[in-house]
């Protein structure tokens, strides 16, 4: 496996998603990566968990409500957040601006993703 050390965004492919679209930015090992979501102004990424995974968002750009667990969170750049496998977690971006997260995913496997909405 071939490892990337620097990452340049204007020259990356984005993968189109449901709602957000996401660039894998570093692959660490065969089951962690890092990766940046973008979810653009007054759209959302629904509730979901990983049956596996963790997951540490750090906060990029814009500001969005962020839930993980029963608690909604106000998330605005420079802030980062954990969220462990089998916590249900959502994005709702109310703002004007793109909302974007750099995400770092661990143990992750194929198929980890359970979609509530």
């Amino acid at each position: 496996m071939k490892f990337n050390i620097k990452f340049n965004i204007d020259e990356a492919e984005w993968e189109e998603k449901n709602g957000y679209r996401t660039i894998r930015v570093f692959d660490i090992s065969d089951t962690s990566f890092v990766q940046i979501v973008e979810i653009p102004a007054g759209l959302n990424v629904g509730r979901h968990y990983h049956k596996r995974q963790t997951e540490v968002f750090y906060i990029l750009q814009g500001s969005a409500v962020l839930g993980i667990g029963e608690e909604e969170y106000r998330a605005n750049e420079g802030d980062i957040f954990l969220c462990k496998p089998g916590t249900v977690h959502w994005v709702n971006n109310v703002s004007d601006k793109a909302f974007r997260v750099l995400v770092f995913k661990y143990d992750w496997v194929e198929k980890d993703t359970v979609w509530l909405d």
